[in-house]
């Protein structure tokens, strides 16, 4: 009998080792995604869905989707389709040690069904990814290439990240249900061609007439987020040239809040302008004075 009961208690004792192991893992992943953005996106930026992720799975988010041949009386400039949305991640489990799954919870903030402002008219929509979700799946960096779902490869942007990559490196979830993939965007130093050298780093920050004609032409056409160039960061030598900007963007929907981005530019020897990739700058990683 005592035998029976020791062997019980030991049992006991391994099983909740292990549930608190799992979540301490749980916590320690909760914590990587707090301040990570995810976006759902087309890539060219007509559309797009993203989550900003705070404290224990917590999130916000928006959906905008631009169509500006949608015209009409009252509304010259065309139509948004926008949402604006929080939510919770929670009982996160391991899979393996590249996947996790999770419930998701998404609440829709209530708005007027549709208003014009400036000549644009905005309509409520659904978040474009996240409709009817109750369980995602967490892929961490590093996941192999070849273990992804097909379908996510369609959204993993991977071939304008990293085209020779045989692992992610960025985190990303994967909606099943909606075959909808959002992905981080990884902190890698942007290179072209293999004559890429080191960056140098602007003597003025000035945005002249001249960059600001090269920063037009690089994003024309992108629609969905206004982009500002604040200051000229500086350039790097390529088979033409990379340039790095700090600008100010803002989601085109009412009341949107502004945040900034690093939008990097290439430049070819013709002359065309291309994105590089838009890194979120988060200032609030940089002001620590003050912080405990």
């Amino acid at each position: 009998m005592k035998k029976c009961l020791s062997l019980s208690v030991t049992l006991i004792l391994m099983i909740l080792a292990v549930s608190a192991g799992a979540q301490s893992a749980a916590d320690d992943l909760l914590s990587q995604l707090d301040g990570q953005v995810f976006e759902f996106s087309s890539g060219v930026g007509a559309w797009s869905t993203e989550m900003s992720f705070g404290e224990n799975g917590a999130f916000t988010g928006n959906f905008h989707d631009s169509e500006m041949g949608e015209t009409g009386e009252g509304y010259p400039n065309g139509s948004v389709y926008v949402c604006a949305f929080s939510g919770q991640l929670s009982n996160l489990k391991p899979v393996d040690e590249y996947t996790w799954t999770a419930e998701i919870r998404v609440d829709v903030e209530d708005c007027e069904p549709e208003t014009i402002e400036d000549g644009i008219r905005y309509v409520s929509a659904a978040p474009y990814g996240l409709e009817d979700t109750s369980a995602v799946t967490i892929f961490l960096p590093g996941m192999p290439v070849d273990r992804l779902p097909e379908a996510f490869m369609f959204w993993s942007h991977l071939n304008e990240i990293a085209p020779d990559a045989t692992e992610i490196p960025y985190f990303a979830i994967w909606n099943e249900k909606a075959e909808a993939g959002f992905i981080t965007y990884p902190e890698i130093e942007p290179e072209v061609g293999p004559l890429s050298g080191g960056w140098t780093p602007a003597a003025d920050p000035t945005v002249t007439d001249d960059l600001k004609a090269l920063f037009d032409k690089g994003l024309n056409g992108l629609l969905g987020v206004n982009y500002a160039p604040v200051c000229y960061l500086g350039s790097q030598v390529v088979a033409g040239a990379n340039h790095a900007f700090l600008c100010q963007a803002t989601v085109v929907y009412p009341n949107a809040q502004p945040y900034f981005v690093i939008v990097y530019l290439y430049e070819d020897l013709q002359g065309n302008v291309s994105i590089l990739n838009i890194a979120d700058f988060d200032v609030g990683s940089l002001c620590t004075y003050g912080a405990e």
